[in-house]
């Protein structure tokens, strides 16, 4: 079966640098040109022979080069035309090397940033002259051929428009997901620093008014083992709240600063919109339910780090999973994989939030896609 990827790769070859569909191009007008020309396809050809054969190559084999040097080929015909009729007068040309000049004229617009208004001229001279000397065509048939010229001429300029166009939204977007990722990372080293501290205040006072208990209930072991009893069943207590208000704490590992409002799976859509130029499309499976505020961010967060890793061209598709399992909150990112992006550091990113969960992120790369799918149990007290 034949993919429009291996249509473009075919387009796309090269030999020595040339287009291989340039080559087979001037190689088949060529060699038109050459048998008739050379009297093999028209007997009535007037100073038919191996001259005039040879000669006419010049106003065919620039095609090859038409895109490497689009005004050096129009130039090459417009001298060939010159030439041939100076050397072997009026002949039937037209065939072969109008279109050639219309394909070089093209080139022109689409490849000549420099020197198109030259490579035009040279082209419309060239147009004149097998117009005047041709003899299937004549001085009226100009007002036909130009108006043909300057059309493959827009037709090019179009295109090379559209191609720089393409060529910016690219660059655009490897900038933003260049900036998305740096953000990514100062706000996961913003989290760790607090997290950290909060740590520190967290366990300093906590484990302190444990260790208070502790030193009651020893001085009451022997005198009062009630009251012994009751300080142990305190430490018991503060203990598994203390526990508590850690894993509470842990599960905002990645919570933006509270007095802005925490995003939540109900605006996956929303970020789909803006993060990403390729074409998003979200499913949901299982029954939509609560979940806690953390885990909805965390959910959020992931999605957000996945799409990094996607190619993000207009023509590009990237589908997104959401599904509400029974015992876990399961998120799909998959599509065509960016080539300018680390998937080790945006997986480690992603990892980074599932872990607070007891939660995993894995990744499949294979014929330039991508798949990741992250797994977060729903097994805390919240949930």
């Amino acid at each position: 079966m034949v993919t429009p990827k291996a249509v473009r790769s075919v387009l796309n070859w090269t030999v020595g640098g040339l287009s291989a569909l340039d080559l087979a191009t001037a190689g088949l007008l060529s060699a038109y040109a050459v048998m008739l020309t050379g009297g093999l396809l028209d007997s009535r050809q007037p100073h038919a022979g191996i001259g005039p054969a040879i000669g006419v190559l010049a106003m065919t084999g620039p095609v090859a080069f038409r895109q490497r040097m689009p005004v050096i080929a129009a130039s090459v015909i417009a001298a060939g035309a010159a030439a041939n009729v100076a050397m072997f007068g009026p002949m039937v040309r037209c065939g072969p090397a109008l279109p050639a000049v219309f394909l070089v004229g093209y080139a022109i617009g689409a490849y000549g940033h420099r020197g198109a208004a030259v490579g035009l001229a040279f082209c419309t001279g060239n147009v004149v002259t097998q117009c005047v000397y041709d003899p299937r065509l004549g001085t009226p048939v100009i007002a036909l051929m130009l108006p043909v010229l300057a059309a493959f001429f827009a037709t090019g300029r179009l295109v090379r428009a559209w191609r720089l166009a393409a060529d910016a939204l690219r660059e655009r977007s490897a900038q933003l997901r260049r900036q998305r990722q740096q953000t990514a990372r100062l706000a996961i080293l913003a989290d760790r620093v607090r997290v950290a501290s909060d740590l520190n205040e967290t366990l300093h006072a906590e484990i302190g008014a444990i260790a208070q208990t502790a030193w009651e209930s020893l001085d009451a072991a022997d005198a009062d083992p009630a009251r012994a009893r009751e300080a142990l069943a305190r430490i018991e207590r503060h203990g598994r709240e203390t526990l508590t208000r850690l894993r509470d704490l842990l599960s905002g590992y990645t919570e933006d600063a509270p007095s802005e409002p925490q995003p939540t799976l109900t605006e996956l859509p929303a970020l789909l919109d803006r993060a990403t130029a390729a074409k998003t499309r979200l499913k949901v499976e299982g029954t939509r339910r609560p979940l806690p505020a953390s885990l909805e961010l965390s959910g959020y967060r992931i999605v957000e780090h996945l799409l990094t890793a996607m190619n993000d061209a207009p023509d590009a598709t990237v589908d997104v999973g959401l599904r509400f399992a029974a015992d876990a909150l399961e998120l799909r990112v998959a599509g065509l994989a960016a080539s300018d992006v680390d998937l080790r550091a945006v997986l480690g990113a992603a990892r980074e939030r599932a872990v607070i969960y007891g939660g995993t992120v894995t990744a499949e790369r294979a014929d330039g896609r991508c798949q990741a799918l992250a797994q977060l149990p729903l097994v805390s007290r919240d949930a």
